[in-house]
């Protein structure tokens, strides 16, 4: 076999030839393929995909060889070409010691799945930054919620020179981490502002025919947590079951003592076995973690779904 297989998780099989000194990325879009990717250089992990013999490769670096075969964690039809997009800040503020929220306007909308990221570029900040957005893809403002990162750019920009009417721009989506639409029960596990895209994929969820949901979000300290009351709010609506946990905190900390992974361990609203779908958003370890806490209780690796917060500016 002289061409390249990737397998979509539908089943759907795209072929195309190899491009001479090429990444198999390189090779399907110019041979006119549509695959997810991001970062281009392997660090972001967009462009994940599984060989038959289950190993891991990121087709953004993989080289392109005649014959390689890989399956792909999400359907062709789910991946939408990022486009660019002129913005202006409706208002920002802080929800919490640690995590800034924007709430913006798009000049046109961005469609984009619950749970998918942009990279957006705002005043004086050289390069951008991605952020998943924290609100569904009908709604007409958007939110991002971003780290309060001590000599961060981002966070300098929000304390000291951000204004209403301020225009940026955003590109995307991007991102393979995104609500799959079907019945099984799901466990969500967020890390501080891992929240974001989780609670964008709880406001997308049917209210009608939604499955068990059981949410898990920590926060290093009490002091940090934010957008409880909105998600204790979502639970009036979803049979969504919540459990915080925090590293550290004081006598008036109504959750629980401990990480997120550690939270898992209270959650009962959704079997912790094989027919479960997991969602894990936030800091590379504690995904990690969970990852390996969820495959040793039984869950399919391929019902595991994750994105690793990394707080660095992608290249321009």
């Amino acid at each position: 076999m002289d061409r390249i297989s990737i397998t979509f998780a539908d089943g759907e099989v795209m072929s195309f030839a190899p491009a001479p000194g090429g990444s198999v990325l390189t090779s399907a879009e110019q041979a006119g393929n549509a695959l997810a990717h991001s970062c281009r250089e392997g660090t972001c992990r967009t462009c994940v995909a599984r060989r038959p013999n289950g190993d891991e490769v990121l087709l953004c670096v993989e080289p392109a060889q005649s014959g390689f075969a890989a399956v792909v964690p999400y359907r062709r039809a789910d991946v939408s070409p990022p486009t660019l997009r002129r913005a202006k800040i409706n208002s920002f503020q802080k929800l919490s010691r640690s995590v800034w929220e924007i709430r913006y306007r798009l000049q046109f909308p961005l469609p984009f799945l619950p749970g998918q990221f942009v990279e957006a570029t705002f005043p004086g900040i050289d390069g951008p930054r991605r952020f998943s957005m924290a609100n569904g893809p009908a709604e007409a403002e958007q939110i991002l919620h971003v780290r309060d990162i001590p000599g961060g750019a981002m966070a300098d920009y929000l304390a000291t020179r951000a204004k209403a009417q301020d225009a940026f721009t955003v590109r995307g989506p991007f991102g393979i981490f995104y609500l799959r639409a079907n019945p099984k029960p799901k466990l969500f596990v967020a890390g501080g502002t891992g929240l974001a895209p989780v609670i964008a994929m709880l406001r997308g969820i049917d209210r009608s025919s939604a499955p068990p949901l059981s949410l898990v979000v920590g926060f290093a300290e009490a002091q940090d947590a934010y957008a409880i009351d909105e998600v204790k709010a979502l639970a009036t609506e979803l049979p969504l079951e919540i459990v915080l946990t925090a590293d550290t905190a004081n006598q008036g900390w109504s959750g629980k003592m401990g990480n997120p992974v550690a939270g898992i361990g209270h959650v009962t609203a959704v079997p912790l076995q094989e027919g479960t779908e997991a969602y894990l958003c936030g800091p590379p370890g504690m995904v990690g973690a969970a990852r390996k806490a969820l495959r040793e209780l039984g869950l399919r690796q391929d019902d595991i779904f994750n994105e690793e917060f990394v707080h660095q500016s992608p290249p321009a």
